[in-house]
């Protein structure tokens, strides 16, 4: 008789629209939205891993996710975490674009 192994399941990804719902849904300050985005925030910082660049727009990503569940400060937050890192990084032109989207953000009082 063959033995059986328990099956070890990869972590089943966190998409950005499962993240905003529960955000938009439970409240950012919920336990379940932040244990969601504890773990999509280390999901995707997996993914950036010693790369300023793909850092940058992990942290542009994370504002679009909070804009798009209705949370304006914490988006202006996380674009100001990307912006300080571009002008770590001396890019220039990118820094401009992080400015220019928290301006339009800002804007929309």
């Amino acid at each position: 008789m063959p033995e059986k192994f328990p099956s070890f399941e990869e972590p089943k990804e966190i998409s950005e629209q499962e993240l905003i719902e529960a955000l938009q849904t439970k409240g950012a300050e919920s336990p379940e939205a932040q244990q969601l985005l504890q773990k999509w925030t280390e999901q995707e910082e997996k993914k950036v891993e010693n790369n300023p660049l793909a850092a940058i727009e992990f942290n542009r990503k994370r504002a679009r996710v909070y804009l798009a569940a209705g949370f304006k400060e914490e988006a202006l937050d996380a674009l100001e975490g990307a912006r300080m890192q571009a002008w770590n990084e001396q890019r220039t032109e990118l820094f401009n674009e992080i400015m220019a989207e928290m301006d339009k953000i800002e804007e929309k009082d």
